[in-house]
């Protein structure tokens, strides 16, 4: 199993959640990813903080450490499929997080999120949340 942690678990683990933090230690760096999403979600979240370099130095620190998606072709035409049914369902979610699942679809990962009302909208996505 291999797993992409959404930016709201990210933000657990680097602030030291004893759930998630024990989750993510469990696994090796290879099983764990998260997005370039994420990656630009987490951050905005540093470069509009108080804390702006300390928060750049966490985020920085541990990304470095797991893989990194991308938002390729592939996951493009996924968004799009997916965002069009959810259109037709008139269940849309915000085009980030759309994104970030196609990511994780595409490369056959299980998203890790505490945001599993808007995820769980997207019918094949599978989802865990380490947070609750």
């Amino acid at each position: 199993m291999k797993y992409i942690l959404d930016t709201d678990t990210l933000i657990y683990f680097l602030k030291g959640n004893e759930r998630v933090v024990q989750q993510v230690i469990n696994f090796l760096p290879d099983d764990i990813s998260t997005t370039i999403i994420n990656h630009a979600e987490l951050l905005f979240g540093a470069f509009n903080s108080m804390k702006k370099k300390e928060n750049l130095e966490k985020i920085n620190g541990f990304l470095n450490k797991i893989e990194i998606l991308p938002f390729c072709q592939g996951s493009a035409h996924v968004f799009a499929e997916h965002k069009a049914l959810l259109k037709q369902q008139g269940s849309m979610i915000a085009d980030m997080d759309l994104m970030i699942a196609s990511i994780a679809l595409f490369n056959g990962k299980i998203l890790v999120s505490n945001n599993l009302k808007h995820f769980a909208r997207i019918k094949k996505l599978k989802i865990e949340n380490w947070y609750a």
